[in-house]
């Protein structure tokens, strides 16, 4: 409070901080803001220890390798109208990742939504211990043994398929904190790391040949269901335009999740581990205007 006398009256100032007001001025106006970020995602799986149990296929498979199921031919005009391809599905079947955050004084909360796709990869000769048709393994020998006369050797691993795709989404929950790196009249450079913790839901479909056969399959495919949680860490770069009201982004994610899905009779079990790396647009859908906090 500050008494001023002006002619022949007092007048009494409330001095509510030229200093704080001039800080919000060059952190942000203090409203809310909703984001919507919809991007392409490019994922690596890095190898893990794989555990199948069921009663045909018991083993332990050292190093199992994981390979992006990434459908980007999609993409590619020339396959829209051929027969039985559908435009739309280049919405749907690349892997790709929405986010919504709501943001205030450069806190922001989000729920991303990650739509992963892996498959086993072909051609993998591992370690694997365990029983396959109850006959005990212990070597190196390949995950889906090929086609050789005198059919199928006792102990081959036959495992065709085992694919995660269908309906197999990620959804995590987190915060990040937003930082400015450039601004200017044109734009500005924002970069937002965070971390996340999240669910895996998904339906596992296997294939393996049947006990003595080369060309009859047994096939195991699930209701939908969760088969994984963890988390995730991450940095996001964005070039926007000077209003904000729309810009582009970069994003790389790091995580991890503990997976446990049906396999045929039983279950399989693995620590999926993977790099993200994103590249999309960001547009912001709703922004709240603060009260005045300037001096009265």
């Amino acid at each position: 409070l500050k008494l001023e006398q002006i002619g022949q009256e007092d007048h009494i100032f409330v001095d509510q901080g030229f200093c704080k007001t001039y800080r919000e001025s060059k952190l942000g106006d203090g409203g809310w803001k909703v984001r919507l970020y919809t991007s392409h995602s490019f994922t690596r799986y890095f190898n893990s220890n794989i555990r199948f149990q069921s009663s045909r296929y018991s083993v332990e498979i050292k190093d199992y390798e994981w390979a992006e199921r990434g459908s980007r031919s999609f993409f590619n005009p020339s396959n829209w109208f051929v027969d039985g391809h559908n435009p739309a599905q280049m919405i749907d079947e690349p892997t790709n990742t929405f986010t919504i955050s709501i943001e205030k004084d450069g806190h922001e909360f989000y729920l991303s939504i990650f739509h992963p796709k892996f498959f086993q990869a072909s051609n993998q000769i591992k370690q694997m211990s365990g029983t396959i048709n109850g006959i005990p393994v212990d070597g190196v020998q390949p995950i889906n043994a090929p086609y050789h006369d005198g059919g199928p050797a006792p102990g081959e691993s036959q495992l065709v398929v085992n694919e995660f795709g269908y309906a197999q989404m990620l959804y995590e929950v987190g915060y990040g904190h937003r930082f400015t790196v450039l601004k200017s009249k044109i734009g500005n450079v924002t970069y937002v790391p965070h971390v996340g913790v999240g669910l895996m839901f998904g339906k596992n479909h296997s294939v393996m040949v049947k006990p003595g056969q080369w060309w009859e399959f047994d096939e195991s495919s699930e209701r939908i269901q969760m088969n994984g949680y963890g988390a995730s860490v991450g940095n996001r770069v964005e070039l926007n335009l000077p209003s904000e009201r729309f810009g582009i982004f970069y994003e790389n994610r790091v995580g991890i999740y503990n997976m446990e899905s049906p396999f045929f009779d039983g279950t399989q079990k693995f620590k999926l581990g993977f790099v993200g790396n994103s590249v999309g647009m960001k547009f912001v859908l709703f922004h709240t205007k603060p009260k005045n906090k300037g001096i009265r």
